[in-house]
């Protein structure tokens, strides 16, 4: 299938014949055992400071919930999961990531609650994995440009604008042995014919960050002019009046879904379920969507306020492309290319 025909909603999301086994018949008794517990875990990936403005709106709707938040890089909060549960049990109540193949490894070791949240009758079947992963959010990956650094007709349109030798030591990225993300987005340019691009990039003089908050920081600063970064970040130094652009190619933009899911052994099992509730609600994915400015899955909500929507895009979930052997082949690929180990 040509990256022309393919669709946002990918076959690898079809959700399995339901088949959930702890269903909460009073759901006001999980929320009374949540408010109980009075304490959640919570671990997800959400770029800074925008996780902690919408878990401050979950806050606000169950204030006798305390929410202890750890983000992580999409590699470490893998590491992290496997680790804890290799041990026996997590120590997160629930967690929100980018999808990887991992999930499903996980799913298969039973380590995840299957249930069905009352809210996920709102949305498509396809995003709702085995009715214990629920896809709240598509994250695109783009090219942003500085706008003080560089000219609306010069700025780069499309991935293989990103490889022009006038932007040599002037772009920037998140190396992808840290994110799924840019793996995906390797993928996908892969697919396009981009070959040996590790090679070109550090010919081209890239530069690495912190995680794509640092990328975005760097391009605000001007210590680059061009990067490809996921969207988040960037949506959120346009809201704040940052001289940065967004552009989405046309060619095809890679993108991964976020799953949320609940660990099926926890501290906390019940604030874990509440809260992945209220992450599907109308309020909840309202209110991501409004933060992170990224588009969310639930039925109704609307375009973002500040870039487009997925309607007329030509997406290419991460699923659609990468493997844990293809993620294995990238990653080696760039740390063979940069010289680690």
């Amino acid at each position: 299938m040509s990256l022309a025909r393919r669709t946002l909603l990918a076959a690898p999301f079809i959700a399995a014949a339901s088949h959930a086994v702890g269903q909460t018949g009073d759901w006001d008794k999980v929320i009374e055992a949540a408010n109980r517990q009075g304490h959640l875990n919570l671990t997800h990936n959400i770029p800074p400071p925008l996780g902690d403005q919408w878990i401050a709106e979950f806050s606000k709707a169950f204030s006798k919930i305390a929410v202890e938040a750890t983000r992580l890089g999409s590699s470490e909060l893998m590491q992290r999961f496997n680790t804890e549960y290799s041990a026996g049990a997590s120590k997160t109540d629930a967690c929100l990531t980018l999808w990887d193949d991992t999930l499903m490894t996980w799913s298969s070791n039973g380590w995840v609650k299957t249930w069905r949240p009352p809210e996920a009758a709102a949305f498509d079947p396809k995003y709702v994995v085995r009715d214990q992963f629920f896809v709240i959010q598509v994250i695109r990956a783009t090219i942003a440009s500085s706008k003080t650094k560089v000219k609306e007709a010069d700025a780069p349109k499309e991935w293989t604008d990103f490889f022009n030798p006038k932007w040599k030591d002037r772009i920037g990225m998140d190396p992808p042995w840290r994110s799924v993300a840019v793996q995906q987005m390797l993928a996908v340019w892969h697919e396009q014919g981009m070959t040996d691009v590790a090679k070109r990039l550090k010919e081209n003089g890239v530069r690495f960050f912190n995680g794509s908050a640092g990328v975005v920081q760097a391009l605000v600063r001007g210590d680059i002019w061009v990067a490809a970064v996921i969207e988040p970040p960037v949506i959120s130094a346009i809201g704040d009046g940052a001289p940065v652009r967004v552009v989405y190619p046309a060619s095809a933009i890679p993108a991964i879904g976020t799953p949320s899911f609940v660990p099926a052994k926890s501290p906390n099992p019940e604030a874990g379920m509440v809260f992945l509730n209220w992450a599907l609600s109308a309020k909840g994915q309202q209110s991501l969507q409004d933060i992170v400015g990224a588009p969310v899955t639930r039925p109704g909500i609307g375009d973002p306020k500040l870039v487009p929507g997925i309607a007329n895009q030509k997406i290419v979930l991460s699923t659609e492309l990468l493997n844990p052997e293809k993620q294995k082949a990238i990653i080696d690929e760039w740390r063979q290319v940069f010289g680690l180990q």
